[in-house]
């Protein structure tokens, strides 16, 4: 089978393409089937180009791997990472010859910094570690809420309740919902859902972290990442303190693996930010969901510091990785000269640093 590798920028040309091999694999329901999802994410990223490692069978784009411009900060210098996702191949081209045809294309990416992937599905997984070769530098964390225990127990095959499951649930929902409808009284912080301006919110991001490593945030990017997408919907609170906008928490409602579940996706803020202005954000998004009927609350991310230390403590529990269906690692490898160390103890990562999700 004789395939044509292309490493291009991606265009408005190539939609077409993507939303057919996504179909082929995902069916015509899924986001990355619908044309303004691809170009929203691709073709509208603030951060730069996307490029493309394209294999095509005659004329037909038949796989892909996506390099989407992801920008990090190390003591204010700025490095490009080309993050790589939506790594798929045409269940008729799957096979050894496309997956080294792909393999051979990344490697020929330019006008980036650094390869990164983050929390891979598990065929890329064993992509990375056996084919690149790409180093694993850390686990992501699981921390989950389970508003409705018997619900949870009962998606994850643990317990069967049927219907007499809700019964058991419900003083657990409400009580789960009113503590932490508690303890969003008492911050300190003043929570607001209206955007700031721009020039506000640069200012924000734009804090020093020091010796950490950070994904760039600007208002644009902000905006763009959980504003103007045409499918996902994203809740933002936006936290101050005496009048001065001091960080912002984001959540999304969705189905997972079967579950009314939150996802806790992006905590941002000043060093300084207090953390029972985490807490009582947190607890407020806690309420709202368990309150309107959610069954888990979910983070991923790197916990040992930063914002989502304090957004990830109790009632969060962290989730052991042998109870994990899959491991969340951190893949990167230099392109450039290595511009800062990536460990747990230093890069900050969030669920919204990773795929758009």
């Amino acid at each position: 089978m004789a395939f044509d590798l292309r490493v291009e920028y991606l265009r408005e040309e190539h939609i077409d393409s993507y939303v057919a091999l996504s179909r082929a694999e995902y069916g015509e329901h899924a986001a990355v089937s619908q044309p303004d999802h691809l170009r929203w994410k691709f073709l509208q990223n603030p951060q730069g180009r996307t490029m493309g490692v394209h294999l095509y069978r005659d004329s037909e784009l038949v796989g892909r791997m996506v390099a989407l411009a992801r920008k990090f900060v190390y003591r204010g210098q700025v490095y490009t990472a080309a993050h790589i996702v939506d790594f798929l191949v045409h269940p008729s081209a799957r096979g050894m010859p496309a997956l080294m045809q792909l393999v051979i294309g990344l490697k020929q990416l330019s006008g980036f910094d650094l390869l990164l992937i983050m929390a891979p599905n598990p065929a890329g997984a064993a992509v990375w570690e056996k084919f690149v070769k790409m180093p694993g530098y850390f686990d992501l964390d699981t921390a989950v809420v389970p508003l409705q225990p018997a619900a949870v127990l009962q998606a994850t095959g643990k317990l069967r309740t049927g219907a007499f499951g809700k019964l058991l649930d419900f003083p657990a929902r409400f009580l789960a919902g009113g503590g932490a409808w508690l303890g969003a009284a008492m911050s300190c912080a003043r929570v607001e859902t209206e955007w700031p301006s721009a020039n506000e919110l640069d200012q924000l991001v734009s804090r020093d972290w020091g010796d950490r490593v950070v994904g760039y945030r600007s208002a644009e990017f902000l905006r763009w990442r959980y504003s103007y997408g045409p499918i996902f919907r994203y809740h933002v609170l936006f936290l101050r303190e005496g009048g001065e906008l001091k960080g912002y928490l984001v959540t999304r409602r969705t189905v997972h693996d079967g579950l009314d579940c939150l996802f806790l996706v992006d905590a941002f803020g000043v060093p300084e930010l207090a953390s029972g202005s985490w807490r009582g954000a947190t607890m407020r998004e806690l309420a709202r969901a368990s309150f309107g009927g959610a069954e888990l609350v979910m983070l991923l991310g790197n916990t040992s510091w930063g914002p989502l230390s304090e957004v990830g403590a109790f009632p969060f529990v962290r989730v052991p990785p042998r109870l994990l269906p899959r491991k969340t690692t951190v893949y990167a490898q230099w392109v450039t000269k290595p511009g800062f160390e990536i460990s747990r103890d230093n890069f900050y990562c969030a669920l919204g640093d990773s795929d758009v999700i």
